[in-house]
């Protein structure tokens, strides 16, 4: 995890903790208290709160609520996409590539479901700027997506009318959906869901004659 933007980096002082662990307590209870209350009615009287710390203290860290914020939203997409760059770096043709994206996306959001709350819940909440910031100029996530669905379609995996930047909003806004719905311990596992997502995805996408292997389960992208 990244050192805070806030006053934290340009100060000296002790603490009671060492400075990185308590930003990671207060990443952690910021991330909660977003998740529980929203951006709009949580403040930061609630974090410092149940952090046990005076509301003056947070400023060490950080120098307003939308800081906090913004810092939040920033290692929830580092995570995120670090995870799917990873996954599309795998052996395997475009449309393997792809599924194996899908499944892993899908069950990090499932593991995470309180910062992915966060996240698709309060960006409208950070300025434009600091919103493309985090996202990148050609947004880096829904570019992983567009890249394979490209490289499927170029190798004659994908259907000749699928228009691969349509095609990777679809995607995309599919299964960020799932966050929505999914509750732990429910009726289906994170693989269960991203298993299924992958199959009609790529059923949709697939060029008549081209074959879909699923990954050996050894081999599988939830594993």
């Amino acid at each position: 995890m990244r050192q805070p933007a806030g006053r934290a980096q340009r100060r000296g002082g002790g603490s009671r903790k060492p400075r990185e662990e308590r930003w990671a307590e207060l990443f952690a209870v910021a991330t909660e208290v977003f998740y529980e209350k929203g951006y709009e009615g949580a403040s930061l009287q609630d974090i410092a709160d149940r952090l046990g710390l005076l509301k003056g203290s947070l400023y060490y860290y950080i120098h307003s609520k939308e800081d906090l914020l913004f810092e939040v939203m920033s290692e929830v997409h580092r995570q995120g996409l670090a995870n799917i760059v990873a996954l599309a770096s795998r052996p395997g043709d475009p449309l393997q590539r792809l599924r194996n994206v899908v499944v892993g996306h899908v069950d990090h959001m499932c593991r995470n479901l309180t910062g992915t709350t966060v996240f698709l819940h309060e960006m409208a909440a950070l300025p434009a700027e600091r919103q493309e910031e985090i996202l990148g100029g050609e947004h880096a996530y829904r570019s992983v997506f567009l890249d394979l669905i490209r490289k499927g379609k170029a190798e004659g995996l994908v259907r000749d009318d699928i228009d691969p930047k349509l095609a990777s909003l679809s995607i995309l806004g599919s299964v960020n959906w799932v966050y929505r719905w999914f509750r732990p311990g429910g009726e289906f596992t994170p693989k269960q869901i991203g298993e299924h997502f992958a199959d009609l995805i790529l059923h949709s996408l697939v060029a008549d004659g081209a074959s879909l292997e699923k990954p050996s389960p050894k081999k599988r992208a939830s594993d």
